[in-house]
């Protein structure tokens, strides 16, 4: 922003130093040089695509249990997950396995 200003009154025949500029704004000179140097994260299709897939066929499915099942790195399916906004859908109250209660078989000995 600091730059296109000066480049503005450069071509109206005003020479500012951009030292200047970035004093009348408040803004530090380092901030107009600043670039940023990270990229935006990419996901590999290689790996989206069977995962999309699996959570498809098995929505209640989370990164561990896919990562398990495709073979893949946990870390790497957390990342495709977040990367993605794909959420774990929980089963159905009713789908839930139940557990059947056992007898016990221990007895008592004095």
């Amino acid at each position: 922003m600091i730059q296109s200003i000066q480049q503005g009154l450069l071509a109206e025949g005003i020479k500012v130093p951009l030292t200047r500029l970035c004093a009348w704004f408040g803004v530090p000179r380092r901030t107009v040089y600043y670039r940023a140097a990270k990229a935006v994260p990419k996901v590999d299709p290689r790996f989206a695509e069977p995962i999309k897939a699996m959570i498809e066929q098995e929505p209640s499915f989370g990164y561990r249990t896919v990562a398990w099942l495709l073979g893949f790195n946990k870390n790497t399916v957390q990342r495709v997950f977040q990367l993605k906004g794909w959420q774990v859908r929980r089963r159905p109250v009713g789908m839930r396995p139940r557990i059947e209660a056992i007898p016990s078989v221990a007895t008592g000995s004095n």
